[in-house]
């Protein structure tokens, strides 16, 4: 795993979204992604999407959210929150994440990241 899928991308890939299916053939490994981008891909289902989207996620590396993930996104959120706003606590989660287990991210929304320096979207 070197990659980090926000949910986004997923949603993208499960909408058919030609520039998401492109990006997520030539990953040279296994994505992961956060057991809270998770939650919020089930809770954006559209019914028609459950049984792709079960298929999609059993392919997918998924990192729980464990203790020094929560403390370093509640540190994350002391600094950028306050200064940027649309910063939730998934985001705050997934950039943890990305920086406790050395991973790039893959979103298509850069702007709630400020906090990953240099990063841009995928497509």
């Amino acid at each position: 795993m070197n990659v980090l899928l926000d949910t986004g991308v997923l949603i993208d890939a499960l909408r058919r979204d030609d520039r998401a299916l492109d990006f997520l053939e030539a990953l040279s490994d296994v994505p992961a992604a956060t057991e809270v981008t998770r939650v919020e891909l089930v809770q954006g289902l559209r019914s028609p999407e459950r049984r792709d989207a079960e298929r999609l996620m059993s392919t997918i590396g998924w990192i729980p959210l464990t203790e020094p993930i929560a403390r370093l996104a509640g540190r994350l959120g002391r600094r950028w929150r306050a200064s940027h706003q649309g910063i939730g606590v998934a985001d705050l989660v997934i950039a943890a994440t990305v920086d406790l287990h050395g991973l790039e991210l893959a979103t298509t929304n850069v702007r709630h990241f400020p906090m990953l320096e240099g990063l841009q979207a995928p497509y």
